[in-house]
């Protein structure tokens, strides 16, 4: 490397025009102080895997040994496809066997100076690849060298051109075989998942309890979404599998409940009411339960964490429970993978004196008092890590892609006669101090804690959440028409992050007048387009007189189904009209209306979306399933009512979560204050989304103050957990394991003789009903497996105390051999009983050594289970051949045959007359 420091304008001007590629050229002035370096440039390349198949993908890769500078383009100084610095201009050539040549473009590279492309060939053969590396320029300021008064100083670094050697790959008529992915298990699981199962991402979930859904919910408790969405969405998804049977794997008490007293009659204990009991704000990450316990009958307090798959308890704490949880991913080229986090948002105390303080890291103060305050907490050992102070909360928090907290908000900077409005985005991830620096390799460093930046007080990390803004543009102001009626302005509906924000207004029309609503969509995209208008759509409501007392809203906003939802605003949610209209998203014209719902909807009659449906749930206890783009009724679900039980006649129903991996939708029935006795009845379902037929129920009260509110219950990792009002006990739903035994007489005597073979299937569940003292009063482990069909039934005599099923029954077993002759075959299937056992006459054919299988390939409730006995069977002995009677005597033996025979007569004749003699 050669550096050449002062070098005139002209000089540098000319070395620039011999430049290939000056994209970056950032030209001094003639009074600038300037240092030019000079770099020999080495570039290498290489083939993944080395031998592949025709028409297979093959990955080519090249790198520089240099890496390249950042010129401004972490600062956004200069712009970069990734907004980090990089090369361009990286080619590949690619020689085939038949040595015609290819020419391959590579993108933008990655900080460290690495590229690479997939390329499919398509001939038999050897095929030689050399990456090219074209002579690049760098420009940058540099902050440390000194300048002349009112100048820059600047470096400009100069990149020659490079080839590498060359490198080679094969390429074969039949196509490698890749890593074989083991199966989905089909049966009980537990954390951690092996990372070289990478199909089974489709089991793990967690509830972390943030990100709100929106969409013109009412609720104040966070809905679970799908990250960078708002508004829109299914607001209670869970990216995992739900259970499909109703099999408990564990209950345990939450507070006193059930039938109270004699004196009472059946009156139970308190449920939910204005400080009464309920389930709110529960976190489960990485297989552990947090939620506040209850401490009194009149308050809860501190947090309580508990095993998700045996209900053990972990953790009692005093100190205030998390908010919510995260799951953060970091990506830089130094550093790869995900943290578990916990967030405390209240609760958080500060060393004595800490008012104003530097960071030391951004540049950035405490501002006095530093408020609010979040803790941020290990999600594994719930260990503080650090604390952010200043965080700017105020606006709509959405989980990123990445798992950053986020808050979107809209901010007023100007005036009434020149507005100006700014889109913020507050990143729990974009503090400066987080990293271990602000360029080079220490920006690639992700250390919150120790090793960070952060200011270290009394060995506690402390970083200032008001430099954490990822986004701070300006865009359009978002108002609704400007008129003497009415002047509004828009809220966030939805987000979709990187993409676009929808801003909307309700509008108004009565008698008074229409003023229209509006809806508006500003760019989130990371180019040209970022914070301008992409499009704007005025509309109508519906008209609705102030007589009626019921204008219609701005409801629901669907963007992928180009569709919003309007209706007039009922109980919670519902609407007084009982009918929903939709409009097209970008014309603003309507095009449905739905059919007059069931009255009872009116109360809490609340909207959510999922694969192109839209469901409206309420105290009607119907669950309606409209398509979002025709407003076509779909589906109807009836939770229908059993005998003289639920007021409302059917029982109330509401979505508690939807399972994304199965498209299972789960519902609870309650009502605001549950009156005594509580009403009976089936009331946790699982409803398939795409037909509404009902998979499993069973008895159930829903936690909820509604039967809508999504704090009844909660999953993940295929396991759902939710507290029942009808004993106040928590219960976890989820498959469990399975045994299989199988016996049979080890020696069977002679071929054609039949033998009984009988085993046993039973659930191997280690867990079952805790007590106070969260010791079991039983496991499940040794009991029988029961069939999916009668599973409701028997769940709740096992856990509810409801009367035992005598007719269920278990499970089918399949019946194989391996026979002495090596043939293996079904001997037969046979169903399992009520207590779990069963039998199977069958005679064996051949004589030898068997192997007996008994197979139980498992159901929605257990997972598959098999055993194996061995027998033998005896060869039949051999005929004794019957003689003929009277026997043909051989010739010249007759006189002999007929004198032994008259001797024999004699003698029995004489043994005769002794024995009468002796009885005489």
């Amino acid at each position: 490397m050669r550096i050449f420091r002062n070098l005139n304008a002209s000089l540098i001007a000319l070395l620039l025009l011999l430049s290939l590629t000056a994209s970056l050229v950032l030209l001094p002035s003639a009074n600038a102080a300037v240092s030019v370096i000079y770099h020999t440039s080495y570039v290498y390349t290489s083939a993944s895997p080395h031998l592949v198949g025709v028409d297979q993908g093959v990955l080519l890769v090249c790198w520089s040994a240099d890496i390249p500078p950042d010129v401004g383009e972490t600062a956004g100084l200069v712009t970069s496809p990734s907004g980090r610095a990089g090369w361009d201009g990286y080619q590949i050539k690619v020689t085939k066997p038949d040595n015609s040549t290819e020419l391959l473009n590579l993108p933008h590279s990655d900080p460290v100076g690495s590229d690479y492309i997939e390329y499919v060939p398509d001939q038999v053969g050897t095929y030689y690849i050399q990456s090219i590396f074209p002579e690049t320029w760098k420009n940058s300021t540099d902050p440390t060298a000194p300048g002349e008064a009112g100048y820059p100083n600047l470096y400009s670094q100069y990149y020659t051109a490079a080839v590498s050697p060359i490198a080679s790959f094969t390429v074969q008529e039949n196509p490698i075989q890749p890593w074989v992915e083991p199966p989905l298990p089909t049966g009980y699981w537990t954390r951690p998942i092996n990372s070289a199962n990478r199909e089974w991402y489709v089991l793990a979930g967690n509830w972390l309890a943030g990100g709100s859904g929106g969409g013109g919910a009412s609720f104040a408790t966070p809905f679970l979404v799908p990250q960078g969405t708002y508004g829109g969405v299914p607001q209670q998804l869970v990216s995992c599998y739900g259970p499909t049977s109703p099999h408990i794997l564990w209950t345990k008490p939450y507070f006193s409940g059930g039938i109270m007293d004699e004196h009472y009659g059946d009156t139970g204990y308190e449920t939910a009411h204005y400080q009464g009991l309920s389930w709110t704000g529960v976190i489960i990450i990485q297989g552990q339960i947090y939620y506040t316990p209850r401490t009194t009958a009149h308050e809860a307090s501190g947090y309580t964490v508990v095993d998700l798959y045996s209900g053990q308890t972990l953790v009692e704490s005093s100190d205030t429970k998390p908010a919510f949880g995260q799951i953060y991913n970091y990506e830089s080229p130094n550093q790869h993978g995900g943290f578990a986090y916990l967030w405390r948002t209240s609760g958080v105390t500060l060393p004595s004196g800490i008012t104003s303080i530097s960071t030391g890291g951004g540049g950035g103060f405490f501002r006095p008092p530093p408020s609010p305050t979040w803790e941020m907490l290990d999600g594994f050992t719930g260990n503080s890590i650090c604390t952010l102070c200043n965080v700017s909360s105020a606006g709509t928090q959405v989980y990123g892609k990445d798992g950053s907290i986020t808050y979107y908000n809209l901010e007023f900077h100007g005036t009434a006669l020149a507005p100006d409005y700014h889109l913020t985005i507050w990143n729990s991830s974009a503090i400066p101090s987080e990293l271990l620096g602000d360029s080079g390799t220490n920006a690639w460093q992700w250390r919150p804690g120790t090793g960070g930046r952060g200011l270290q007080v009394e060995g506690r990390y402390f970083h200032d959440g008001s430099e954490g803004f990822s986004l701070n543009v300006s865009i359009p102001a978002p108002y609704g028409p400007r008129n003497s009626l009415l002047n509004e302005t828009g809220n966030i509906l939805c987000i979709r992050e990187g993409d676009y924000v929808i801003f909307g207004t309700s509008g108004r029309n009565d008698e008074r007048g229409n003023v229209q609503g509006m809806l508006m969509a500003v760019s989130l995209k990371p180019d040209a387009t970022l914070g301008t208008q992409l499009w704007r759509t005025t509309f109508d409501e519906p008209y609705a007189p102030t007589s009626a007392n019921a204008s219609n809203t701005l409801a629901y906003v669907l963007p992928e189904s180009s569709v919003f939802v309007c209706g007039n605003t009922g109980m919670q949610g519902g609407t007084k009209s009982l009918v929903w209209y939709g409009f097209d998203l970008h014309t603003g014209q309507q095009i449905w209306q739905t059919d007059v719902q069931p009255q009872f909807q009116y109360y809490v009659g609340r909207w959510d979306t999922y694969n192109g449906l839209l469901f409206q749930q309420g105290y009607g206890g119907v669950l309606l399933a409209y398509n979002a783009t025709t407003g076509k009724l779909a589906w109807n679900y009836t939770a229908q009512g059993v005998g003289f039980e639920s007021p409302y006649g059917n029982y109330p129903i509401g979505i508690s979560c939807i399972a994304d991996e199965n498209g299972l939708i789960y519902t609870t029935g309650s009502e605001h204050s549950p009156t005594q006795p509580l009403w009976r009845g089936p009331n946790l379902r699982s409803i398939n989304a795409t037909d509404g037929t009902e998979v499993w129920s069973i008895l159930f009260w829903g936690a909820g103050m509604s039967p809508t509110d999504p704090s009844n219950v909660a999953m993940a990792d295929g396991i759902l957990v939710g507290l029942n009002f009808y004993d106040n006990e928590l219960y976890a739903f989820g498959k469990g394991p399975s045994a299989t035994t199988v016996s049979a007489p080890e020696l069977v005597p002679t071929v054609g003789s039949k033998v009984m073979i009988t085993g046993t299937v039973t659930d191997q569940t280690d867990s079952g009903r805790r007590n106070t003292n969260d010791l079991f009063d039983f496991t499940l482990k040794g009991t029988p497996a029961i069939s999916d069909e009668d599973m409701s039934a028997w769940m709740e005599y096992m856990f509810m105390q409801q009367p035992k099923p005598t007719d269920a029954k278990g499970v089918e077993v399949i019946l194989e051999t391996l026979d002495p002759n090596g043939n293996f075959y079904e001997i037969g299937r046979t169903t399992s009983d009520v207590t779990g056992k069963y039998g199977y006459m069958w005679e064996p054919e051949v004589p030898g050594e068997y192997q007996i299988f008994a197979t139980f390939a498992g159901s929605e409730a257990y997972g598959p289970s098999q055993a194996i006995t061995y027998m033998g069977v005896a060869e039949a002995p051999q005929a004794t051949p019957t003689p003929t009677f009277p026997p043909e005597p051989p010739t010249g033996m007759y006189i002999l045959g007929s004198t032994i025979g008259i001797i024999i007569a004699i003698a029995v004749v004489g043994l005769v007359v002794v024995l009468m003699l002796r009885r005489r």
